[in-house]
């Protein structure tokens, strides 16, 4: 009997939690990079497909698309809910200069009724302007905390001048 009431009481705690999705302000955190390109939204069937071997390798594995498609539709519900947020720049004059930037909300991605509804399926050069940058790639992570909460953002570029113009930009960001 014990049990069963402990079950009835677990369901009913996972049920009232599982409803109340929380949404995230990942996306609030991302950096305005001047003279840069932005690529935001694009899908990973719309990568593929402009990838050299993309249609290749979708051709050789064609088990591989229900899962790159329920990949994609979680990744967009989390984006959507402000879970996730996933930012490419390229550098206008420079195109081999970029980077990515991605900012995760612990408590919106960590939350039930997201993963419920969102996996489950309920759903510059210093001194010469004209001198291009080095390609000299870089990566950093870091934890902000910030109003009772806990944003990972992490960030990697091909460029050293990428990566300091990504971390000069965003909140909390120390040092290169």
């Amino acid at each position: 009997m014990f049990k069963r009431i402990l079950l009835l009481g677990l369901i009913a705690a996972i049920s009232l939690t599982a409803c109340q999705m929380q949404r995230g302000s990942a996306r609030d955190l991302l950096p305005v990079v001047p003279n840069t390109t932005v690529v935001e939204g694009e899908t990973i069937t719309q990568f593929l497909t402009k990838v050299t071997d993309g249609a290749a390798l979708v051709a050789a594995s064609p088990h591989l698309i229900p899962l790159i498609q329920r990949v994609e539709t979680s990744l967009t519900c989390y984006q959507d809910l402000g879970a996730v947020a996933l930012r490419t720049y390229t550098d206008k004059d420079f195109a081999l200069s970029a980077g990515i930037v991605a900012i995760i909300d612990r408590k919106a991605l960590t939350n039930p009724a997201n993963f419920a509804n969102c996996v489950l399926g309920n759903a510059q050069a210093p001194d010469d302007s004209s001198a291009a940058p080095t390609i000299d790639p870089c990566v950093k992570t870091y934890t902000l905390k910030k109003d009772d909460n806990e944003f990972h953002i992490a960030y990697i570029a091909t460029t050293q001048e990428m990566c300091q113009a990504f971390c000069s930009r965003l909140e909390g960001c120390t040092g290169q």
